[in-house]
């Protein structure tokens, strides 16, 4: 008992070392404002540093032009990336020193990437994809009292924001882009989204092979496969209660033979 205390001991300590030593690094990699691996351009022009101060909602704003705002600066805040390569780089695969548990769990996974649903993690991090976006945009305006909820429409999820009373409009914060309709009208008739879409090509490096067209969205925007996405966040808060919570654990046994001595 006393040697499985102490390793108990051990291990409790090294995984609390871990901890304290993530409260001092960040997901985000500063080499992403200068990433050219994408397909988009100008993909992130604002620094994490500025955006933290832009998601402040100004004195007098209004529920439309504070959405509205944070659409366009999530949008410039994050870079358009999900590349297995860029596990590590990036910290898409969660490192250690952030959440030992999350970390654990993707050893056993094939794909060891994670989207966070912790808007605050994402933002962090600074690169995702579409949901990645909007997942922030959703909860910064949850956090300032504006209804959100995300949309995967055929595969590319948006942000359906309350942006004044009863009215309602769709965010898309990974191209930084607003429809001023909500999903039943749209689904009604998808082509209202052609003119807030009707740029697509500017969006895209000149190279890039695989762009989504105007009629591309156009088309996806339609009843087919639209459902509400979301994602695990009380699942993910148990996590990080997990992290601290184990070791201090793992601490008791040896403790109590010394208290009890």
């Amino acid at each position: 008992m006393k040697k499985v205390s102490f390793i108990f001991l051990v291990s409790g300590l090294i995984l609390l070392i871990i901890n304290i030593s993530g409260l001092f690094m960040s997901m985000r990699n500063p080499e992403l404002y200068s990433e050219t691996n994408t397909g988009r351009l100008n993909d992130v022009t604002l620094r994490l540093e500025d955006t933290k101060k832009e998601i402040v909602r100004r004195e007098g704003e209004t529920d439309r032009s504070f959405a509205l705002r944070i659409n366009d600066v999530v949008s410039r805040s994050m870079m358009h990336y999900y590349k297995k390569e860029g596990e590590k780089k990036y910290s898409l695969r969660v490192p250690v020193w952030e959440n030992w548990p999350l970390w654990l769990v993707s050893c056993f996974s094939e794909d060891k990437r994670y989207e966070f649903a912790e808007y605050k993690k994402d933002l962090e991090r600074g690169v995702g994809l579409c949901s990645t976006h909007s997942v922030v945009v959703k909860g910064i305006l949850l956090d300032n009292g504006i209804n959100a909820s995300l949309w995967d429409i055929a595969g590319h999820v948006v942000v359906r924001a309350e942006i004044a009373k009863n009215k309602w409009w769709i965010l898309d914060p990974d191209y930084g882009l607003v429809v001023e309709h909500d999903i039943p009208e749209i689904e009604a008739d998808p082509e209202l989204v052609r003119p807030a879409y009707a740029e697509m090509a500017k969006l895209y490096k000149p190279d890039y092979d695989d762009p989504y067209t105007t009629d591309h969205v156009v088309g996806i925007y339609g009843k087919e496969g639209n459902h509400i996405y979301d994602l695990n966040l009380p699942l993910e808060k148990a996590y990080y209660v997990a992290k601290w919570l184990i070791p201090f654990l793992l601490l008791i046994p040896y403790l109590f033979m010394k208290f009890k001595k």
